[in-house]
């Protein structure tokens, strides 16, 4: 009889805890499916419903209709003192995959005397984004753009972050962006018998959706491309890194050989 009544009460509650779950809609189309649990200023405490994991989100990333339905639960719970959200946050939710492209067209221009061993070439980079999506927005997304460089005197060496670029990415369905990159000159040597100075390495485009989630990478050389966070860790530029993008923040910058 006890297991009855254990029973009926499970069959009387469940019905009103699924009513709670919601699948969440971030600005970049990400689903999450959870339930809310606390809400404080921007941030959001959601229950997966896949795992029963907390995370905490960003109001601001979440599409206006789940925004709209956060601000009734927070009315419905004001009285009973179940807003305030959990110390910990930065958790994203999981991504989904996005249809985002881009071609990468590089400039380099010579402004050194042809008669002479010295060059100076001056680099950018275009980053051509287009958004296949056929319906979805790609709102508040951030680029990250570092180029790079190598010693000439040591070209299997370290290398060079020469310029870390950060810039926002809003993109209509079937619509595209560009960004170039700032110029940079490199001076170097073309003389084997005496070189000196710094030639381009390359490129790494990072894009992440609001919530922080990586959409797309590329990346030359492409083995560059696999190095994502640790290159999300660089906080300035120029700076000088191992080949596998670890910070060495004893080896000096040939800036003598870099221009802006």
């Amino acid at each position: 009889m006890r297991f009855v009544r254990l029973l009926f009460l499970y069959l009387l509650i469940a019905p009103m805890a699924l009513a709670d779950t919601r699948v969440f809609v971030s600005l970049a189309g990400t689903l999450l499916e959870a339930e809310i649990t606390a809400v404080s200023g921007d941030n959001v405490s959601l229950k997966r419903s896949s795992d029963q994991q907390t995370l905490v989100v960003s109001r601001r990333t979440l599409c206006k209709e789940d925004s709209e339905y956060i601000a009734r639960w927070q009315e419905q719970h004001t009285e009973t003192g179940t807003t305030s959200a959990p110390a910990f946050v930065g958790i994203s939710a999981p991504v989904q995959k996005y249809r985002l492209s881009c071609q990468t067209l590089p400039a380099k221009s010579n402004r050194g005397p042809p008669d002479s061993d010295h060059r100076i070439f001056e680099y950018t980079y275009n980053f051509n984004l287009s958004n296949r999506e056929v319906s979805r927005d790609l709102q508040n997304a951030r680029g990250l753009a570092i180029t790079l460089g190598k010693s000439v005197a040591e070209p299997n060496g370290d290398l060079i972050v020469l310029q870390k670029e950060e810039f926002e990415v809003n993109i209509r369905p079937q619509s595209k962006m560009v960004h170039t990159t700032q110029p940079v000159r490199l001076s170097y040597s073309q003389d084997p018998d005496a070189p000196y100075g710094v030639k381009s390495y390359g490129y790494v485009l990072i894009i992440r959706d609001a919530a922080g989630n990586v959409l797309h990478v590329e990346a030359s050389p492409d083995a560059s491309a696999k190095f994502t966070t640790e290159i999300l860790s660089i906080t300035q530029a120029p700076c000088m890194v191992d080949r596998n993008f670890k910070l060495k923040p004893l080896s000096e910058v040939p800036l003598g050989y870099i221009s802006f």
